[in-house]
């Protein structure tokens, strides 16, 4: 089984079997290489950063694959990931439950805030950045995890 350490941020890889550590970073692998895809394709939309610095790529036939890879890449993670956590135990799989509720409380709460002061502040959020609320969420589930199921007083 998988033990979580660094506060509730990490797996320790090396604590897994060998299937268990395929699996688990395959699915890593797959969401780093998609995100870096997707780095990419942040650069034709306007986001937190400014606006777009490529123009005219929506018939563009690179940005088409570039688009394509990024689902490939999460479809492929995703698939790896459940291969990985049907192994786990229940202390895993609630891991998981908790860090990504966590993120979506931080995703709506952030959301929630910023569209209330939207109107009054010179600044437009857009998904990109409430992702970085959920990303937050997610390290703040895992060090309340860790705290609660975890720590032994320390």
């Amino acid at each position: 089984m998988a033990k979580i350490i660094n506060k509730g941020s990490w797996i320790k890889i090396g604590s897994l079997n060998k299937e268990d550590k395929k699996n688990y970073l395959i699915s890593a692998g797959m969401f780093i290489l998609g995100a870096l895809f997707w780095g990419l394709h942040l650069n034709t939309v306007d986001g937190i950063f400014g606006p777009p610095v490529f123009i005219d790529t929506d018939t563009s036939i690179s940005f088409g694959v570039i688009r394509a890879l990024i689902i490939i890449c999460w479809v492929l993670a995703v698939i790896y990931s459940r291969k990985f956590l049907k192994t786990q135990d229940e202390l895993m799989h609630r891991y998981y439950l908790t860090t990504m509720a966590s993120g979506g409380a931080g995703f709506i709460s952030v959301g929630m805030f910023f569209s209330i002061i939207d109107p009054y502040i010179d600044l437009t959020i857009g998904f990109y950045g409430y992702f970085v609320a959920f990303a937050i969420g997610t390290v703040v589930g895992g060090y309340l995890f860790d705290k609660k199921y975890l720590s032994d007083g320390e």
